[in-house]
């Protein structure tokens, strides 16, 4: 994709949405409650512990911290430090805190926007419901037992992701790959439904593109 041509990546926003859209619709219908009752197995409830653990991955606020220590790193403790300077040149350091300061941006730009269309469009999450009905929806209901669609989690997890294949373009597939396998967490302790980890990592993947092209980190200054 070409992050720097704003009809280039208009085009290929549209051809993502174009795949996922239907994929998220389809998965709605035809898999939610299937993978839903799947994961309550007796059988699967060692999944569950140990997912219930890692599913902590994806709150933002470890980005956050991360984040901004980069920035306090970067603009206070470097300058002061003469062993810093050495190890560190100016350069590394100044990229550092350009992709700190934007990972804030895209951490409360995409995280934001996605809390208000949960709470718009109300659904239930899996666990509330005894059978899993993925069809339980109450618009603007403030619960957040109605927060489920699309999944926090999955849009933190795939903007830090996006953020990491922009710095490092290479292994991006690995990158992608490894937030969609920490979002199915959600899944399997009925926090979310697949569906809601599909549309949540396509929130952060795009959102995280288009600030990328308007907030680009300028790292010749």
């Amino acid at each position: 994709m070409k992050v720097d041509d704003r009809s280039k990546l208009f085009k290929y926003t549209l051809s993502v949405l174009a795949f996922t859209v239907p994929l998220v619709i389809a998965t709605l219908y035809f898999l939610d409650l299937k993978v839903a009752l799947f994961f309550a197995k007796p059988e699967l409830a060692r999944v569950y512990y140990y997912s219930r653990e890692i599913t902590n991955i994806g709150y933002s606020i470890h980005y956050f911290g991360l984040a901004l220590f980069g920035i306090v790193f970067s603009k206070f403790l470097y300058p002061r430090s003469s062993l810093l300077r050495l190890k560190i040149s100016a350069l590394n350091n100044l990229r550092l805190f350009q992709w700190s300061w934007f990972s804030v941006k895209v951490l409360l730009f995409a995280g934001i926007p996605i809390h208000l269309i949960k709470m718009a469009i109300g659904r239930q999450r899996p666990h509330v419901s005894e059978n899993f009905d993925p069809f339980n929806f109450a618009p603007f209901n403030l619960h957040h037992h109605w927060h489920s669609l699309p999944s926090g989690h999955a849009q933190v997890l795939f903007s830090v992701a996006t953020i990491a294949l922009l710095i490092w373009p290479k292994p991006k597939y690995y990158f992608l790959g490894l937030a969609f396998l920490l979002s199915l967490t959600r899944v399997t302790i009925h926090q979310h439904f697949l569906s809601d980890v599909i549309a949540g990592g396509l929130v952060g993947y795009l959102s995280t593109l288009w600030l990328y092209h308007y907030l680009k980190p300028d790292q010749n200054n």
